[in-house]
């Protein structure tokens, strides 16, 4: 099937700008995974909580939808924090985590189908044009078209994920959560206050899950199984990305849906889903071959 140059720039466009919405939601995994150790898929479920407490404050009580954030925000960061709290509280270990965070995705779609419904729930009928109304861009590229959301969802991870990156790399408390990652008990003899560090990590890590849960609010039709559909893209973007790594996981997250997107123009879509974890096998099964080259090229240097 021959496809025209424009409707691959159309789709890689439209790839791109929804890999930036994974990047949002997989910035606060990544986080967690790579700096407090815990494969924390209950994120994902807060996104989804996050996008239907969103959707009720616009519809019924009309709020704007950046106003809902002064909620959700901060109601997510004591949630983050008390889930820490509790996996320090039982001395989990990575799988226990793991599991009960698991557990805690499971009964979040229980609890979002009982207190909404099993049924889809879509904000954008109740929109301002402004959120709807595609949006031309601009010379050279005049035939190419973008949805306001979308720019919502790139600005959204530009802004989340460059102050994340600033914050773990350029500041005092970054790098102790940097020394913490490394030797939690040598970052404690040295001073670092590991337990209230660690809550402050996995409540800002929530926090990011109110605002990627405004933009899929916003964006698409709800459904208590979204994350289910959004598992794959995300665990693929934070492993590639590289676990505590920001950026990372936002350009992987792109990346990802760019090839995915231009997939489905060519193969049945509903073998897109496979392509992330194709990626990420790949990947892993190339990482070995480039670390040897790597340590190659460096042993013939230092000859």
């Amino acid at each position: 099937m021959s496809v025209s140059s424009l409707a691959l720039a159309q789709t890689l466009l439209n790839g791109a700008l929804l890999g930036c919405l994974f990047g949002s939601i997989a910035l606060g995994l990544s986080v967690k995974w790579g700096h407090l150790g815990v494969a924390d898929f209950f994120h994902l479920s807060l996104t989804l909580l996050g996008a239907y407490v969103t959707y009720s404050l616009v519809s019924e009580q009309l709020w704007d939808p950046f106003l809902t954030l002064v909620v959700t925000v901060p109601v997510f960061f004591v949630i983050g924090v008390g889930v820490q709290w509790i996996l320090l509280a039982l001395q989990a270990e990575a799988f226990t985590s793991l599991l009960i965070t698991f557990a805690l995705f499971i009964v979040t779609e229980s609890a979002v189908s009982m207190v909404w419904s099993p049924d889809l729930l879509n904000l954008r009928p109740m929109l301002a044009d402004g959120f709807t109304t595609s949006l031309r861009l601009p010379e050279p590229l005049p035939q190419l078209a973008v949805q306001p959301v979308d720019l919502l969802a790139l600005v959204c991870a530009l802004v989340m994920v460059g102050v994340s990156a600033f914050a773990l790399g350029r500041t005092r408390s970054g790098r102790a959560v940097q020394a913490m990652r490394q030797d939690g008990e040598i970052a404690q003899t040295l001073g670092v206050r590991v337990v209230p560090l660690t809550l402050a990590v996995s409540g800002l890590a929530a926090s990011t899950a109110a605002v990627a849960g405004m933009v899929v609010a916003l964006r698409m039709p709800l459904s208590p199984s979204l994350p289910l559909q959004w598992i794959g893209v995300v665990v693929v973007a934070t492993m590639l990305g590289g676990l505590g790594r920001p950026v990372g996981a936002l350009v992987a997250a792109i990346a990802v849906m760019m090839i995915q997107n231009a997939w489905s123009l060519w193969f049945p879509p509903q073998w897109s889903p496979a392509v992330a974890f194709g990626v990420l096998f790949l990947f892993l099964a190339g990482a070995p071959a480039l670390r040897l080259a790597r340590e190659s090229t460096t042993a013939r240097r230092l000859a």
